[in-house]
């Protein structure tokens, strides 16, 4: 975990929880697969590991370059590939609205079941994003940041952690990671 942890390349690291619901990982220094919705028991590996992020800003003007090239995958952890918006048009959609509430893709299906009148399933995840439904009763729920931290020390220095999560009543959201590295005097970093 220590060269994980040293190469500026690697952001964020997720790991298996100790124990169900917690946020950080079984190993130090780790955030838990609980905050990513990562944690099923017959799919997960045992490391998930995000690539590294900074604020450069590319040739068209937006920030966020990450260390992975040449190479497809699903985005990572960033703020600059976490937020993105959610559009959605139709009968049943209010037009030209604008939320502050977090939405995610598990949203997706249970406000689709609940337009054609279906059961949702209570082991789904997900919720009915009813702010932008046209006939439903408009949420007078708001939502908070959670700020979760974590830090380990080796030899070469100190890999901090952190990831803002958004809870709306029993829902959480991933907003983004971050990662800082303190490299002790005399100790470069790998890259």
């Amino acid at each position: 975990m220590a060269a994980l942890n040293k190469n500026e390349r690697i952001g964020a690291i997720f790991t298996k929880p100790k124990n169900k619901g917690d946020k950080l990982g079984w190993v130090a220094g780790t955030l838990s697969f609980e905050i990513v919705h990562f944690n099923h028991p017959q799919r997960s590996g045992d490391i998930l590991v995000a690539t590294n992020l900074n604020d450069t800003k590319n040739a068209y003007g937006y920030a966020g370059t990450h260390f992975s090239t040449g190479v497809a995958g699903h985005g990572g952890s960033s703020p600059y590939e976490t937020d993105i918006r959610l559009l959605a048009s139709g009968p049943d959609f209010r037009n030209s609205i604008r939320s502050d509430l977090p939405t995610s893709n598990v949203d997706i299906v249970p406000t689709i079941l609940s337009l054609y009148q279906l059961p949702i399933p209570k082991t789904m995840d997900g919720r009915v994003v009813t702010e932008f439904l046209q006939t439903r009763v408009k949420p007078k729920a708001s939502a908070t940041k959670d700020v979760i931290k974590t830090e380990v020390t080796h030899p070469w220095g100190i890999y901090k952690l952190s990831a803002e999560i958004s809870v709306m009543n029993q829902y959480r959201y991933f907003d983004f990671s971050k990662v800082e590295r303190q490299v002790f005097q005399g100790c470069g970093v790998l890259i």
